[in-house]
């Protein structure tokens, strides 16, 4: 596998595993940071928004992950033979959520603002959509106009 061509390349198509694999480390990478950060200062999300410093966090990691996601969920689509507007898209509501959340804009202690919902909601639904669409299907048998298939070459 070519990670660089993975998590920074557009062009191409790529299967299912190398888009769970990606999808997999993107997580993990956010995780290995926020886990951490979380658990030393004793912060519990379920009493309410996380404090400033750790939405700012948050926000730089979705800004760093932006790119790599992009790349992989464009040419999972394209394995699809569809073209990147799904994949635009999700990255572009995960960003705005995420400014939004750094803000203070998406919630208030426990519940959720108007602003959090109508940004969050649509989020959710296409996440919903891309982890059947992108993560479940199968891709195109043989070339598209993205290229060859990826599971036989």
């Amino acid at each position: 596998m070519n990670w660089l061509r993975l998590f920074f390349s557009l062009e191409g198509r790529i299967t299912r595993l190398e888009f769970w694999t990606g999808i997999g480390l993107i997580v993990f990478f956010q995780l290995m940071f926020q886990m951490p950060a979380m658990s030393s200062v004793g912060i519990d999300i379920e009493k309410g928004s996380p404090p400033l410093w750790f939405r700012n966090l948050s926000l730089a990691l979705d800004t760093v992950c932006a790119w790599p996601l992009c790349a992989v969920l464009v040419k999972r689509q394209a394995d699809r033979d569809q073209g990147p507007r799904l994949s635009l898209y999700i990255v572009t509501l995960l960003l705005a959520f995420s400014t939004l959340e750094a803000f203070g804009f998406t919630q208030q202690g426990k519940d959720f603002t108007p602003i959090g919902y109508a940004v969050g909601l649509p989020l959710l639904g296409l996440l919903g959509v891309a982890i059947v669409e992108l993560g479940v299907r199968r891709g195109t048998i043989g070339p598209n106009r993205y290229g060859p298939d990826p599971l036989k070459g």
